[in-house]
């Protein structure tokens, strides 16, 4: 997962385990994925529109927050995401059209004060334990729609495979500091692994008494190929058939050679995701990565960027805009 690891040594490569074809290195960068300026607390911005949630196959109205719902025509209403790494600005932000909804590593929006979608459209995520007393804090203050829960703990970035950045056990462990939340106006989406394959979902929810908690599941997935997308998703849901699924990081990654996939290509790629997204009937929303571009040596999304740091555009920008799951 490409974004810049607070506390990560500089120049240590970050390598990712899972399912996908290839190796692939990263760097962590300098930056460590922060701003030198205050983050700002989520803005309430509630809305009143509605959308439809697939929940333990049931059709249920929901009240909906965040986003300027209007997702390119045929899209299902909140299916199109960004999500944003280190370094990333409201104004990039707010350059992309078509967007629901937006996430980042943290329970607040980076880069000083907001405004327009980049305020309106922002889910906050309880990405590491550090996040808790924050998240706890705007769940109570701010009542967001949404919480994303804990960030590939299968995986500890500065260590390398095989060193879970929390086990499950642990994880079912800390959990608990906000399991009482659950079931008020926020609503929790399930922690995602690095590896959507990986036993550490069974083993977490059979040891926290939890997983009626949260209101989707959540995967994240880099490879070339869309089959491979496709059958990854049905398998997941196939083991987790109760809830939807949000697909919070999707690239064209794992490219052999590195970065070699072409924007044409990519933008294809991006067109099969929500295409198939909207097909399947169990997935709700997909975030595209990287709403930004990453100059840390990330090789999984140095073709998917949309925005990079001066506010100049790739040739996916557009693509995203157009998108209509069909």
């Amino acid at each position: 997962m490409p974004f810049w690891l607070e506390g990560a040594p500089e120049g240590v490569p970050l390598n990712i385990p899972g399912v996908w074809d290839g190796s692939a290195s990263r760097t962590a960068s300098a930056d460590r994925g922060t701003t030198s300026e205050t983050a700002t607390a989520l803005p309430v911005t509630e809305n009143t529109r509605s959308s439809i949630s697939r929940t333990n196959g049931t059709a249920t109205q929901i009240t909906g927050s965040g986003g300027s719902g209007r997702a390119a025509a045929g899209c299902p209403e909140f299916m199109k995401g960004v999500t944003f790494n280190g370094g990333v600005t409201p104004a990039q932000v707010n350059m992309i059209k078509g967007l629901d909804n937006w996430i980042t590593f943290g329970p607040d929006i980076p880069g000083g004060a907001a405004e327009g979608q980049a305020a309106t459209a922002f889910i906050p995520m309880m990405a590491f334990e550090k996040d808790i007393p924050r998240a706890k804090e705007i769940i109570n203050s701010s009542h967001p729609e949404w919480m994303l829960t804990f960030n590939e703990p299968d995986h500890k970035y500065d260590i390398g495979p095989g060193s879970p950045t929390m086990e499950a056990g642990y994880a079912a462990q800390v959990i608990q500091q906000v399991k009482p939340l659950a079931g008020g106006t926020t609503k929790f989406v399930a922690p995602a692994t690095a590896d959507p394959y990986d036993p550490w979902h069974d083993n977490f929810y059979a040891a926290c008494d939890c997983q009626n908690m949260f209101s989707a599941y959540n995967v994240h997935l880099y490879t070339t190929d869309l089959a491979k997308v496709n059958k990854t998703l049905t398998d997941f849901h196939a083991r987790f058939p109760d809830k939807p699924i949000w697909l919070t990081e999707i690239a064209p990654g794992m490219a052999t050679p590195p970065c070699s996939v072409p924007w044409d290509a990519a933008a294809d790629f991006m067109r099969g995701v929500y295409r198939f997204a909207k097909e399947s009937g169990f997935i709700d929303r997909v975030f595209w990565n990287s709403g930004n571009q990453l100059l840390n040596g990330d090789t999984n999304v140095c073709n998917s960027w949309l925005v990079d740091a001066g506010l100049q555009s790739s040739p996916l920008l557009d693509v995203y805009a157009s998108i209509d799951c069909s």
